[in-house]
């Protein structure tokens, strides 16, 4: 489907925002995921790349001298979607030197040959293969010096996220701790590079998007322009030296791609939005915190919201009362013990969730008039074809039958069953991120259950202690704002029972202490009284308000 009005005759989640006309959907090959959680969150772009696209557009605004956050439709009260636009510095050089080049090392690694001659066989051998990139620069930017060129590449290598995974020299990224080291994804053409939606399909837009519409934007603002849009620590010098001429292209168009249009996120406000801006400004409000931390922080929050975010947005849509809790256990071994047994049963029902709420999603449809007022007929059989085509982007595949068409019914369940099994389906998304940020543990013969990581646990210490909390206050805390149980108090039911033994429960909530204390976030003052410290309080940027993380 081109993008057209025809947008306008999308089938919507309750309370969504209409898709702007300008929103491009036809690679959709059925409307429902992006209906109910947006378009797109995809299991292939990490947290690490879900922030560095949310940073790309960040970037834009703050060098165009735009407000970051100017709310949906540049107010609260806007009843249409946010229309952006953004642009990206290709950064070719510096990619290239990073993950391209093959020779820099290999010749400073070269023995009796002086600097001149390093820095001639590189230049030579760089013209041969690589005609259109002028390096010629960097002989002057590093004083003749090859080795310490050599050097400041492989230092700032060593900044690269994920780098494990097996993509192309135009799909890799650094830690984006500058303006400097970001990169956006691309591929090459004949007249040179354009923006590609292999690993990065707007989920960093989404987050965005959910940060744009949070209560907290204009104090979010200050923080990020000040610890993260305004840094220019060594990391990022460097990059610039190596940059050279790119470092400051401004003009130059062949120097960028465009974005032309931003994510689609249904909803207009959700208080997870809220949580999820409350843990960016208390992670960012600590000065003491460095920012290559800071952000290593925000990556998993970030992930942990938007997973929260896919449950609970299922919860809602497939009209459950309420999201049961993330059961987690703290030994992270495969005991069978009765909390991972626990934790293991609710992971397969979260991953359930979205098909559910893609089933009553359709269902809301199926029970519109112009749906029930569908015959039977062959002319009614193209009518329903018609119907899912505006509805929901979807056409069927074509039968033996006369018409080459199936009944309506037959057809709906198609839609139905093509949303519920295709490719990298929300739920995918779900187990992924889930996975990437620490959240859930997988073992051969063990099954899979929420097991927090050292660095997850340590994220969510410092986004919601403020100094020292009780143990107890800090667990109560993980039960409202994310849907964590450990202990026996949150694992209660309103009726006071518990899912597992007591003595479990409690055992599950010891091993999270002792698991602090080894981190350094915990000190027991007696038997009965432990509290969560966060060893970075005390340092915090001035933003006009004191930030309290309990409150």
């Amino acid at each position: 489907m081109a993008a057209t009005n025809a947008n306008s005759e999308l089938w919507l989640s309750k309370g969504a925002l209409a898709v702007p006309e300008n929103q491009r959907i036809h690679a959709l090959t059925v409307w429902c995921d992006p209906a109910i959680w947006g378009l797109a969150l995809y299991d292939d772009q990490t947290p690490w790349f879900t922030l560095i696209e949310c940073l790309q557009l960040l970037t834009f605004r703050h060098r165009d001298r735009k407000e970051l956050f100017p709310g949906l439709g540049g107010s609260p009260q806007a009843s249409s979607h946010e229309r952006q636009s953004y642009r990206i510095k290709l950064n070719t050089n510096l990619r290239h030197l990073l993950f391209r080049d093959q020779e820099v090392a290999r010749i400073a690694a070269r023995g009796g040959a002086n600097d001149e001659v390093r820095w001639r066989q590189w230049l030579e051998r760089t013209v041969k293969d690589f005609p259109d990139l002028d390096l010629s620069y960097l002989k002057a930017a590093f004083s003749d010096d090859f080795a310490h060129f050599s050097e400041a590449l492989e230092l700032l290598r060593s900044a690269e996220v994920e780098q494990f995974g097996a993509k192309r020299w135009t799909s890799r990224h650094l830690q984006p701790v500058g303006e400097a080291m970001l990169f956006p994804d691309v591929k090459m053409k004949d007249d040179g590079f354009a923006l590609d939606r292999r690993f990065f399909q707007r989920t960093g837009e989404i987050l965005y998007l959910m940060l744009n519409r949070s209560a907290d934007r204009a104090l979010l603002e200050h923080l990020v322009t000040m610890r993260v849009l305004n840094a220019d620590g060594p990391w990022n010098r460097i990059a610039r030296r190596l940059q050279g001429p790119d470092a400051d292209a401004t003009t130059d168009e062949p120097k960028w791609v465009e974005a032309p249009t931003i994510g689609y996120l249904p909803v207009p406000h959700l208080a997870r939005y809220d949580e999820l801006a409350r843990d960016w400004v208390s992670i960012l409000s600590q000065s003491t915190i460095p920012l290559e931390d800071a952000l290593e922080f925000l990556v998993r929050l970030s992930g942990l919201h938007q997973v929260i975010y896919i449950a609970e947005r299922a919860v809602d849509v497939s009209g459950r009362a309420s999201l049961t809790p993330f059961v987690v256990e703290m030994s992270g071994s495969a005991r069978n013990n009765p909390v991972q047994i626990l934790s293991a049963e609710r992971y397969k029902a979260h991953k359930m969730l979205p098909s559910q709420a893609v089933e009553a999603f359709v269902q809301s449809y199926a029970d519109t008039s112009e749906w029930r007022e569908v015959g039977t007929g062959p002319m009614d059989c193209t009518h329903a074809k018609r119907l899912l085509s505006r509805r929901f982007a979807w056409t069927p595949k074509r039968t033996a039958a006369a018409s080459g068409l199936s009944l309506p019914t037959d057809q709906l369940q198609a839609m139905l069953d093509a949303a519920k099994t295709r490719n990298h389906d929300i739920g995918s998304t779900f187990t992924v991120h889930a996975k990437k940020i620490g959240l859930l543990t997988a073992r051969q013969r063990a099954g899979t259950w929420y097991s927090p990581s050292d660095s997850l646990l340590e994220a969510l210490v410092l986004a919601n202690v403020d100094g020292a909390i009780e143990l107890g206050q800090f667990l109560s805390i993980l039960r409202r704002r994310y849907h964590i149980v450990i202990g026996p108090e949150e694992a209660r039911t309103q009726s006071g029972e518990l899912p597992v033994p007591l003595e479990d429960l409690r055992e599950n909530e010891r091993r999270l202490e002792e698991r602090l204390r080894v981190l350094g976030f915990i000190n027991r003052k007696s038997d009965d009284c432990a509290f969560v410290v966060n060893p970075f309080a005390g340092g915090h940027v001035a933003t006009g308000r004191l930030v309290h993380a309990t409150a």
